[in-house]
């Protein structure tokens, strides 16, 4: 029993005060604080790179139109939200001192687009975060390999899944075979290949 009710109230919102609105729920758990962020696949990745192969299909669109919008649910994205929050659940336990972890998984944000969603977890990446981790085939994750040159362009250390650093070069290394192994089975890697672009040095930053 509660003591008010939900209301049926309608706001009209820009995305940059929604996206402060959630920086702020944010705010009152964290107080300023730095934690640990935990990357893992959810719209894109292994999982889905071999389901579409399974399917002889290219992408999701004709993934979800061979097999229906409830089995890419159930079978895609749902199995990816429970990954990502095991997977950030067991991150948090390797510290007995209650360290928090935060996964993207649960979060959404209807009508968003996927680069405002980028957008959003490249600022918490810049602004609120100390370390990254990355689970089991970050690779292949068009979000997570974004995540991996934020991380690096912020200068924040990355982990992968055993808690094991996980350097910048390594880790573009992981991307490009990715890619190789994708672009082999007739995929297309576009935005994976746009994220290593990012990993690699400026020119500001080699002198």
């Amino acid at each position: 029993m509660s003591f008010y009710n939900g209301s049926d109230s309608k706001f009209s919102r820009n995305y940059c005060e929604e996206v402060e609105m959630v920086f702020s729920a944010i705010d009152c758990l964290l107080h300023r604080g730095h934690v640990i962020y935990c990357s893992s696949e959810l719209s894109s990745g292994l999982r889905l790179f071999d389901a579409l192969r399974r399917h002889s299909v290219k992408t999701p669109a004709e993934l979800k139109e061979q097999l229906g919008e409830a089995w890419y649910q159930a079978n895609i994205w749902n199995v990816n939200v429970r990954s990502g929050i095991v997977f950030a659940e067991a991150v948090r336990a390797a510290f007995p001192d209650g360290t928090i972890a935060i996964t993207p998984a649960p979060f959404s944000a209807p009508g968003w687009s996927q680069p405002e969603y980028l957008y959003f977890w490249e600022m918490l990446l810049r602004t609120r975060i100390k370390s990254v981790w990355f689970n089991r085939n970050w690779q292949f994750s068009n979000g997570c390999t974004f995540e991996f040159a934020v991380a690096h362009d912020a200068g924040l250390p990355t982990f992968d899944h055993n808690g094991q650093i996980l350097t910048r070069s390594a880790g573009t290394e992981m991307i490009c075979v990715a890619v190789e192994q994708l672009e082999r089975q007739g995929f297309d890697t576009s935005k994976l290949r746009a994220n290593v672009e990012l990993l690699h040095p400026k020119p500001a930053e080699m002198r």
